[in-house]
């Protein structure tokens, strides 16, 4: 009996002894794997998914009928650091699905100071309000301002034949030089930028060199005012003779934009009016718009919009738009919106035309 007592305590030594070991290795594996998913968790709630889809169907007197997918877009984007005195470090990549795929936004931001910050990649060019302040699904009505669309590359008819979305390749240094408690006072932008457009390499030596300098008297007021010099490369002989430039190198037309706008932002109404004079080759062109928007509630608002474009001053051939539009959010992420637009043209082979569209947008 004695030697049973005694066996039976040895094996009972022996066995809690292994699983003691067994705890002892297995703790520090379960610990492991514990902080692996709170690293993995805190790296997801900085990183951002979103995006938007937009359909719309629009009409013309001169026998235009069709619906149309105008963007698909998906967004990632995140902070990578926040620390002291507005030291940022965050990114962004944002893709369009519609027509053949491509990246439109894809760049990273250094801010080690909130009046210093640096910005590389594909981003918007810092020169007029509506085409840096405003996202496609922020804008009031359905397509930019003609200022927007044909002398900041935003649409397909751009005067100098590029279409980048309002964006090209580049560096950029931005800060807020004075702030009021929840406010910037002054804040700037520098840029220099290929000049050629979206996902494609710059055609040659010469790059653009944008400045910008925002000032904002009151938290609801801002004023603008920007400049761009820039040296393009263009094959098209119809270009570079609409330019005034066939006797010259192709490959380095001056390009100058300049311009300056207002914004305020109320409660209940938003109004802005900006204006862009340009020199491309020996064209002068100018245009020029005002807008404004009234909110009834967070659902329904109405805008009207002047919206002009003069591609060569000296000729006065000129489109001048009159847009008249309502907003509907029966959702937060759902809008719906119905334009009127009326298009006057002046010493142009075109017939004055009555337009209407409407559009869907969803967000997510």
């Amino acid at each position: 009996m004695k030697r049973f007592i005694i066996l039976l305590i040895v094996v009972m030594t022996i066995t809690f002894t292994a699983n003691a070991q067994e705890e002892v290795e297995y703790a520090p594996s379960l610990l492991d794997r514990v902080v692996k998913l709170e690293t993995k968790s805190s790296i997801l709630d900085r990183v951002n998914i979103s995006g938007f889809i937009q359909a719309a169907y629009n009409w013309e007197d001169n026998g235009v009928s069709t619906f149309n997918l105008r963007r698909a877009r998906l967004s990632i984007a995140g902070d990578a650091y926040r620390g002291a005195n507005g030291a940022t470090v965050d990114w962004r990549l944002q893709t369009e699905f519609t027509g053949s795929p491509k990246v439109v936004d894809l760049w990273i931001r250094y801010r080690p100071h909130k009046a210093f910050g640096i910005q590389l990649g594909e981003f918007k060019t810092p020169m007029m309000i509506e085409l840096t302040e405003y996202s496609q699904p922020k804008l009031e009505f359905i397509d930019f301002s003609l200022a927007v669309q044909r002398l900041q590359r935003m649409g397909s008819n751009d005067i100098t034949g590029i279409s980048s979305i309002g964006r090209d390749i580049g560096v950029q240094f931005y800060g807020d030089l004075v702030s009021a408690k929840d406010f910037n006072i002054i804040s700037y932008n520098v840029a220099v930028m290929n000049g050629n457009g979206i996902n494609v390499k710059d055609n040659n030596k010469s790059k653009d060199v944008i400045g910008r300098l925002m000032v904002r008297p009151t938290k609801k007021l801002t004023l603008a005012g920007f400049y761009m010099y820039g040296e393009g490369g263009f094959s098209q002989s119809a270009l570079l003779e609409k330019f005034g430039w066939v006797e010259r190198n192709p490959s380095y037309v001056k390009l100058y934009r300049f311009g300056g706008g207002i914004r305020y932002t109320g409660k209940s109404i938003t109004a802005r009016a900006e204006y862009i004079r340009a020199k491309t080759g020996n064209l002068y062109s100018e245009s020029a718009y005002a807008s404004a928007s009234y909110n009834f509630n967070t659902k329904l608002s109405i805008a009207a919009r002047w919206d002009y474009f003069d591609e060569n001053v000296y000729t006065r051939a000129n489109e001048c738009n009159y847009t008249i539009g309502v907003n509907y959010k029966p959702l937060p992420l759902l809008r719906l919106q119905l334009n009127y637009i009326l298009k006057k043209y002046e010493n142009m082979d075109l017939n004055n035309d009555n337009v209407v569209g409407c559009m869907i947008t969803m967000q997510f």
